[in-house]
């Protein structure tokens, strides 16, 4: 591989073109300490939770029913607009100001507007495909009080230096006594729902619990949070946990390579594995994956040059490739292991994703 495939980004990007890719970037490889095996991070993009709620484009959101639902509402509809997959916004949000001026002109309530019905006849008039609406079942700020035990040194030994001079010992005698302490609990439930506009079909519902807390005493050095930050916390957690809901979102993880030589039948690819490592410490498993297929061919029946290759396919975006030499490596295993258990399943996963994944990132 050379000219622009040389660096590990572009090794990668050739590599994946033209392919619809799970595993989206190979970040770094990693040497946790002088016993543990190289370690790949790499970052894939899933899909969504709920795959119905991911394929609907082109939506609009209504405000929420109960305490703070108009601004709630609003922090959704940012949440949905902040989504970018591949530099390209997912979804196309439904102009606000048109929304508000046909909800004002057809005088309809928050109540009225959670009604799957009315969200639908909305969602026609306004062009969107699906319309969110939603209920906040729960928001407080709740304090609780409690006590801690502390001790403080009253009396210690007065020790003397070589020249007589008294200075002070450890601690001889204690007392104990407590203070008071609050905790303090921001609780937020949000129940949102997404109408498919075509058949009026409520095609996501989840409900969605966010809590933050904060604890202080008497002594404390950091104050207790106040009411506002809390639910400010709280609000945070059931915002992201709604993003993961309804579009493709990433995750990171870390693979483990394997750095054994047992099984490499020839001097020549014991030498090319080794230095396969060598490059991979010095993260480029760009030209480690090349040693590797190299030293394969020399020692084709190697279960760690077959798993380290698979690991190569994956970073490459080919997972039928890699679950094929997962399996053989597998297959040249003498007991089951735990890294090559975890690729199979892994990658196996992976590949049922794929076409869910296909059909959000459709148009």
């Amino acid at each position: 591989m050379q000219h622009k495939c040389q660096t590990i980004k572009n090794y990668w990007r050739c590599k994946a073109v033209n392919r619809l890719m799970l595993i989206v970037s190979m970040t770094a490889v990693l040497f946790p300490s002088a016993c543990a095996s190289p370690t790949v991070k790499t970052t894939a993009l899933a899909p969504a939770k709920f795959h119905e709620a991911a394929k609907l484009k082109e939506v609009a959101v209504l405000p929420f029913d109960g305490a703070d639902g108009m601004e709630i509402a609003a922090e959704i509809e940012g949440v949905l607009s902040a989504i970018n997959i591949g530099d390209k916004q997912y979804f196309t949000i439904v102009d606000r100001t048109r929304l508000d001026r046909i909800i004002s002109e057809m005088k309809l309530t928050q109540s009225a507007l959670v009604d799957p019905n009315t969200a639908a006849s909305l969602g026609k008039m306004v062009g969107a495909k699906g319309i969110y609406t939603g209920v906040i079942t729960v928001s407080n700020i709740s304090n609780s009080y409690y006590s801690e035990d502390r001790s403080k040194c009253v009396q210690t030994q007065t020790k003397y230096d070589k020249k007589g001079r008294p200075y002070e010992g450890p601690c001889i005698k204690w007392s104990k006594y407590t203070v008071n302490c609050i905790k303090r609990i921001a609780n937020l439930s949000v129940t949102p729902k997404l109408i498919e506009v075509e058949t009026g079909r409520v095609v996501y519902a989840n409900n969605i619990s966010g809590t933050a807390s904060s604890s202080a005493c008497q002594d404390s050095s950091a104050p207790l949070a106040n009411p506002f930050e809390l639910m400010q916390m709280a609000r945070r957690s059931v915002k992201h946990k709604f993003r993961t809901d309804v579009a493709p979102y990433y995750i990171t993880f870390e693979i483990k390579l394997m750095d054994s030589t047992e099984g490499i039948s020839s001097k020549e690819a014991e030498k090319k594995f080794e230095q396969c490592i060598d490059f991979a410490k010095n993260n480029r498993l760009d030209r480690a994956c090349e040693l590797w297929g190299e030293a394969r061919i020399l020692s084709p029946n190697s279960a760690s040059i077959l798993y380290n290759l698979g690991i190569c396919s994956e970073m490459a975006g080919d997972l039928e490739q890699a679950y094929d030499l997962y399996k053989k490596a597998d297959r040249q295993m003498g007991r089951p292991d735990e890294k090559v258990s975890s690729a199979l399943y892994r990658v196996s996963a992976q590949i049922q994703q794929q076409k869910k994944l296909r059909e959000e990132m459709a148009k």
